[in-house]
């Protein structure tokens, strides 16, 4: 355990090399969870494990990721300045903290959250980001009346044989990102280009798994 939010940001970056790949992270989301304090986002019965690079509990069976999965999904998203996001099982709320630092206030991200005291509890730990926007609904489908976004990432696990990111690819822009992992398996990032999507896959991760219609 490291004893403050600077320590285990330091502890993210230098095992990032050999941490699912071998690409040291993007020093922007390491700027931007240097400003995002895990401590702030957690019950205060779990906040002696705040900087833990651990998943750790938040009730209802959810966890906040572990940091170093969160810089690796954001650092993949490639979120730039301005863009439009969508978040879905954003639990407490602390991924989505990073990505709306990283997209800044010209940017909008859209935090959904299926269980309804999660959502609650999300909107209180994110009172202070003006361009982040808590949705407490199903999230798995999308949310077509706020598409197009340039960025769509899940924080949570879905089945590969139930799963259907078509639905979401469809409300993606061109050049748009969306980053899913499979509750046991593996994350893949897949990129849509004009008729065409570039897909990564990305081996070994475990998720909570995703709840909702298509999951």
């Amino acid at each position: 355990m490291y004893s403050s939010n600077q320590e285990l940001v330091f502890h993210i970056k230098q095992r990032s090399t050999s941490y699912l790949d071998s690409i040291l992270r993007d020093q922007k989301v390491i700027d931007a969870m240097l400003r995002v304090d895990r401590s702030n986002f957690l019950p205060t019965t779990v906040k002696d494990y705040s900087y833990e690079d651990n998943p750790v509990p938040i009730g209802f069976g959810q966890t906040c990721s572990q940091p170093s999965m969160v810089a690796f999904v954001l650092d993949k998203l490639q979120i730039e300045r301005g863009n439009v996001i969508l978040e879905i099982g954003a639990g407490c709320g602390y991924a989505a903290a990073i990505a709306s630092v990283l997209c800044g206030n010209e940017g909008l991200v859209y935090a959904s959250e299926i269980i309804p005291q999660l959502a609650e509890n999300a909107r209180y730990n994110l009172a202070g980001f003006e361009n982040i926007k808590i949705i407490s609904d199903d999230g798995s489908c999308g949310f077509k009346e706020y598409s197009p976004f340039d960025r769509i990432f899940i924080s949570a696990g879905v089945s590969s044989s139930n799963f259907n990111s078509n639905i979401l690819l469809s409300q993606l822009k061109n050049n748009g990102i969306l980053i899913y992992p499979e509750a046991y398996g593996n994350i893949y990032k897949l990129k849509k280009i004009e008729d065409k999507i570039i897909k990564e896959v990305f081996y070994g991760v475990s998720f909570v798994p995703l709840r909702g219609k298509n999951t």
